[in-house]
């Protein structure tokens, strides 16, 4: 019965064009227009395809659905986060669909609540946080959250001593800071039409009056204001659109300062773009840190006397050292921890006031996700750590081992775990994570984080997870997204390998890892895939007909041009959220992220730039004589960053290609929520549920 449905299709409206001498056809930038209903109509018929097509999985879906279900981790208490006088920390109530946040007096007290989500209007359908952060005396706390899933954060404001909202305003607001008087908040607001900041703006609680502090200009640069581990300078960091991989550590090629106890003063430059270099600034006693890559693309770390920060006046304390990324610096008031990766292993390491090393913290894992602080977990929040104290506070977690948070005293050398994570059932002794090392076609090695029950036989069916995009680095995580091992244990005790390919676009080797695949060397990052692939089969980790490649956003783009450069190498693709149409999207200024995708593809005004996008753009190499695996395409109405209509009209052109209307092809409509899926709730299992039981599935049927 399933092999008689026929897929939807809907009307095509030609549309011509040339550019650099090189005619495309567009059949369905109709579907652009959401207000249309026939638009409505066809992704309902899609909705309603994919349901059909795999009803016969129906039974599987729900068994994933109770395995993850069951693999919640249980109640336990993570570190409160402590700002002022008091800590912070969210309770859970029974039958309600969100945490809410409460605090108490780090002295001893009763708690009180701060903020229940459950009582923001659309929050039962879709609720995401922005911002947590409270003024230093916790008389205020600035919050913003979107109930849309089009991250279009509304910011507000309460005041404790009345339990109100006094201030309320911008959609588009992003990073906040504090300034110390407790009543000055400094936060970004993002353009009207994409999500980059370009103007910071001052907001006295006291008087409600706001104004404009600073407004970028350049529409190629976006601003991020943050506050000084020493909680005593805020610092604005202005940002190449190339080089904003990370919301909080990327390095600026221009940054301003301000004492924190003078909000109303003059900011003050201290690193000019002029320059040329990406330098990521601290304060550290009578001095401003900079990293930066003035010495290669790795970076060093000096020091300069807070009066004069010029680059006459630094003093290196770590030198540049090929091959050793210096990710991140955080200081304590007698200590300065750096962040550094060599290859995939990272490790942290203090100094003293003289520079001399101290601890150095290296996880035993191969591959892991290590971050320092606590953060309240929003999309736009800060980790922070305490100032005044010994004691650093960081998190692990990997493959195997669910997410611990982890206290240690650099004064005595000694670690405490604060929190482990607790999954009911799970025994990390029957798993094993390793990293596997394929050779690229230019005979670069390329790094696979993977995992696998122990009692698996090899060679079996791997799903190949990959980004590579943007200098952003993804490590292996218990349960952060997007790995998601509480879901991806279900393949795992299935005799599937789950694996992350470390491919050059990426940041995982620092800049010349990200620089390798960029512009007209885009390409590499989809023969890394390859590779990657091939690599697991050669050393015996895979079969060749049971490979399955996984992607979301700009990796959801990542495979889809992969498949089609090698169809025959995978059984089955799995596109979430995928940047499908790639040269359209740098075509339109307009679009959210269009001038970032320049930035990372290339510029298709310049004629041997566009000739390369146009060699691999998902939506416009689709023919009927080009047969690509079974695809699995997802979206969300409401993506904010990913528009609904890139992947529908994917999804459309690719079955306006072939005669049966390619049956193999599932593309879901996700009506409620954003680009990371359900915010909570039944959806959030069943969505992972319903990819692993496809995937499953075309492994199955590849392999019999």
């Amino acid at each position: 019965m399933r092999d008689k449905l026929l897929p939807p299709l809907p009307r095509a409206e030609s549309r011509i064009r040339v550019f650099h001498d090189d005619v495309t056809i567009d059949s369905y930038r109709w579907l652009r227009d959401r207000e249309n209903p026939d638009v409505r109509a066809y992704l309902e018929a899609e909705n309603s395809y994919a349901e059909q097509t795999t009803a016969h999985l129906s039974a599987l879906k729900a068994e994933i659905i109770a395995e993850i279900e069951g693999r919640q981790p249980r109640e336990g208490t993570p570190p409160a986060l402590q700002v002022g006088p008091f800590e912070y920390f969210q309770r859970h109530e029974p039958g309600l669909a969100h945490p809410a946040w409460w605090r108490r007096p780090v002295t001893g007290g009763s708690a009180e609540q701060v903020l229940d989500p459950n009582a923001i209007p659309g929050a039962e359908v879709f609720y995401k946080l922005g911002v947590f952060e409270p003024s230093d005396d916790g008389r205020y706390v600035a919050f913003s959250f979107d109930v849309i899933g089009n991250e279009n954060y509304e910011l507000r404001v309460r005041d404790m001593k009345t339990g109100q909202d006094v201030w309320q305003g911008s959609k588009k607001a992003a990073i906040v800071a504090w300034a110390a008087d407790g009543h000055t908040l400094f936060f970004t607001r993002e353009r009207p039409s994409r999500q980059q900041c370009h103007e910071l703006i001052r907001l006295d609680i006291a008087t409600g009056i706001s104004e404009v502090a600073f407004e970028e200009t350049n529409e190629q640069s976006q601003v991020r204001v943050r506050r000084s581990d020493s909680g005593a300078w805020l610092f604005l960091d202005v940002i190449a659109t190339s080089d904003y991989s990370s919301p909080v550590h990327t390095g600026a090629a221009e940054v301003w300062c301000i004492p924190a106890d003078e909000a109303s003063g003059k900011w003050r430059r201290i690193v000019r773009r002029e320059l040329g270099y990406n330098i990521y600034v601290e304060h550290w006693g009578d001095s401003f840190l900079f990293r930066v890559d003035d010495a290669g693309p790795y970076c060093r770390l000096v020091r300069a006397p807070i009066d004069d920060p010029s680059p006459s006046s630094w003093e290196e304390i770590i030198p540049h050292r090929p091959g050793v990324t210096l990710e991140e610096i955080h200081v304590l008031e007698r200590y300065l921890v750096v962040l550094e990766r060599e290859g995939l292993h990272p490790r942290l390491v203090s100094r003293d006031g003289s520079g001399r090393v101290g601890t150095t913290i290296v996880p035993d894992e191969p591959s892991c996700t290590l971050k320092v602080g606590l953060s309240a977990g929003g999309a736009r929040s800060v980790a922070r750590h305490l100032f005044r104290s010994s004691k650093l506070v960081y998190s692990i977690s990997s493959f195997v081992t669910p997410d611990a948070v982890i206290e240690h005293d650099l004064a005595d050398d000694h670690s405490a775990t604060l929190y482990r994570a607790d999954i009911p059932g799970y025994d990390p002794d029957l798993y094993v994570s390793q990293v596997v090392m394929a050779e690229a076609e230019d005979a670069v090695e390329i790094p696979i984080s993977l995992v696998a029950r122990r009692d698996r036989t090899s060679p079996g069916p791997v799903v190949l997870r990959v980004y590579g995009c943007y200098g952003s680095s993804r490590w292996p995580s218990f349960t952060a997204w997007p790995s998601f091992m509480t879901a991806l244990l279900s393949l795992l005790d299935r005799g599937v390998a789950f694996g992350w390919a470390h491919v050059r676009g990426g940041g995982e080797f620092g800049r010349p890892w990200h620089e390798a695949a960029m512009a007209e060397r885009k390409r590499t990052t989809h023969t890394d895939l390859i590779a990657a692939a091939e690599g697991l089969v050669e050393q015996g980790f895979a079969t060749r007909d049971a490979i399955v490649i996984e992607g979301a956003s700009a990796g959801g783009g990542v495979v889809l041009a992969t498949a089609a450069l090698r169809p025959d190498l995978f059984s089955a693709v799995l596109a979430e959220v995928p940047l499908a149409d790639i040269l359209d999207t740098e075509m339109d200024v307009a679009m959210p992220w269009a001038l970032v995708e320049r930035a990372e593809y290339g510029d298709p005004h310049t004629a041997h730039e566009y000739r390369c996008l146009r060699s691999y753009d998902p939506y416009y190499n689709l023919s009927a004589d080009r047969p690509l695996p079974p695809t699995y395409v997802d979206a969300a109405l409401d993506d904010g960053q990913v528009l609904y209509y890139q992947p529908a009209r994917y999804v459309a052109q690719r079955r306006s290609c072939s005669a049966d209307r390619d049956p193999e092809l599932v593309f879901r409509m996700r009506m409620v929520g954003g680009h990371s899926g359900a915010s909570h709730g039944p959806g959030v299992a069943e969505e992972r549920a319903f990819r692993m039981a496809w995937a499953l599935d075309h492994l199955r049927r590849s392999s019999s």
